[in-house]
Parts: C-alpha cells; structure tokens; sequence
C-alpha cells in the first residue's frame, strides 16, 4: 500500500508532517495601494500620539506682572492673544497680571508702549499641548480705559470709569458697569448684566446682544449683523424714545413704554435676528 502524504492548498503534496502550508495571496494593484498608503499613515499617527504625549510631559506656565503708565486720566492695553479681564481696583496702579501657558518651548512675552498705555503680545506657535495666557488688567478707580484682544475673550466688570472694549472675534462681557461703555466684536456675542451706565454703545459681526440695566440708561445704540437684540430695563421707570429694525427677524417692543419725544432713547438694529425691548419682569 503505497504512502499517503498531505497535500498543500495549492493541491501539492509536500513531506514531513504538521499543518498544511497555506499559499501567499497574489500582490494585486488594490493590495499594493493599500500597503502604500496605510503604513505611512500608521506610522504617522504613531509618531503624532507620540508627540502629543511628549508635549503633555512638556507643559509649563509663568507668572507676569507688569505696570501700565496711565496719560490724560486714561489707559489704553492691546493685547495680541488670550482670554483679558478688565477691573477695577482701588488705591493701586493700573498693572497687568496673569498666567502663561506653553508646551514644549515658552513663547516669548513681549511688552511695548504705545500713546497712553502698553500693547502686549504672547506669540504661541506649538501644534500640539497647551498655549495662552489669561491676563487681568486692574485700573485704579473712576479712570478711563480702552481694551482691545486680537481674537479672545474680553470682560470688563465693576468699573465706575468710561471704557471702551474690542475683540478681533471672541466675545465681550461687562457686568456691573457704571461709566459709559462701548463694546465690539467682529463676530462673537455681546452681553451686558446689572448694567448702570447711561450711555452704551454695542456692536458685532454677526453674534448676539443682550443687554440688563437696572438704572435708567440715557443713550442705547446697539446693532448686529445677524445676531439677536435683547435689551431689558427696569420697570416703571421711564419712557424711551424706540427705534428698531431688522432685515429679517421679528421687533418685539409692542408692551414698551415708548414717547417719541422722550429724552431717553434706544436704537437697535439687527441684519437679520430678532429683537426684543422689554422691562423687567
């Protein structure tokens, strides 16, 4: 009786013992492809995980402080970058202070002068990890100030001087504000709470408005490019002189005390959104 041997997938027999020898896959052109553009990219996002942990392991901060010279009654910051508190503090200098954030390697911190106060700047150009800086600017009481942040966040809040703040893009808050306020963004929202002021001045590319005064304002001029308007004043108060118009959205003044020939006025103007011009419930 002849011997039997096993027979391999490609149907030829083969000596020894053990499991069959499977056959190679042909290379087909779809394989080749696949080979061509998949290992790159493992290894690539090896390498990016790689780098993210290594600049995780690398995250650092420093402390900043920095006195502002105030001219004519008055302060003026720019900042270049990051999220900037305005406030108001007694019995000290207008100064600077804050946190700086970085991975890897510390950004420069760059400070100039410029007419009637300083520009700041915190240039971070890592990809990966943490960067930015998160800056409070304190001025003495009943002092002007201008705040301009090229694209964060700005917030002024408890200030008894006129001020005046701007953002490349991020959005703009005031909260207790008690001298007049202008406030711009070219595209983030604009909101205004336990507001004081008699004269407010607000606009922005395209977010919303809202805006809570619990004293009689003298002098509202607000408008959007495409955003929402909500202006709220206190009860029983006064009279307003309304205007009101949007391209596209709904005015809803219809149960506001309006005189035409009231001192007292309000203007908002939306390019699209709603606007709403109520007194506190």
């Amino acid at each position: 009786m002849s011997e039997m041997h096993p027979m391999t997938a490609t149907g030829t027999r083969r000596s020894g013992t053990g499991p069959p020898a499977t056959a190679a896959l042909p290379m087909t052109l779809a394989r080749w492809a696949a080979l061509a553009i998949g290992v790159p990219a493992c290894l690539a996002l090896t390498g990016w995980v790689g780098f993210n942990i290594v600049a995780l392991i690398g995250e650092g901060s420093f402390s900043v402080r920095y006195a502002i010279p105030a001219s004519a009654g008055r302060v003026d910051v720019n900042f270049g970058g990051g999220d900037v508190r305005l406030q108001q503090r007694a019995g000290s200098p207008a100064e600077l202070t804050g946190t700086a954030h970085y991975s890897l390697s510390r950004p420069a911190f760059t400070a100039r002068a410029i007419p009637g106060g300083m520009a700041f700047g915190y240039n971070c150009t890592n990809v990966v990890g943490e960067c930015g800086f998160d800056a409070a600017i304190s001025v003495p009481t009943g002092i002007a100030a201008s705040l301009w942040t090229d694209g964060g966040n700005a917030t002024v809040a408890g200030t008894t001087g006129d001020v005046t703040v701007s953002s490349g893009g991020g959005d703009v808050t005031a909260d207790g504000v008690a001298g007049d306020i202008g406030m711009h963004t070219d595209g983030g929202n604009i909101q205004g709470t336990a507001i004081t002021a008699a004269r407010v001045t607000a606009s922005t590319g395209g977010g919303d408005i809202e805006i809570v005064f619990t004293r009689v304002p003298r002098d509202v001029q607000v408008s959007t490019d495409g955003g929402n308007v909500t202006i709220v004043v206190p009860a029983g108060s006064t009279q307003y002189h309304v205007t009101a118009s949007t391209d596209g959205g709904n005015v809803d003044d219809s149960a506001f005390p309006t005189n035409s020939s009231s001192p007292d006025q309000i203007t908002a103007t939306s390019g699209g959104g709603d606007i709403t011009i109520r007194e506190a419930s």
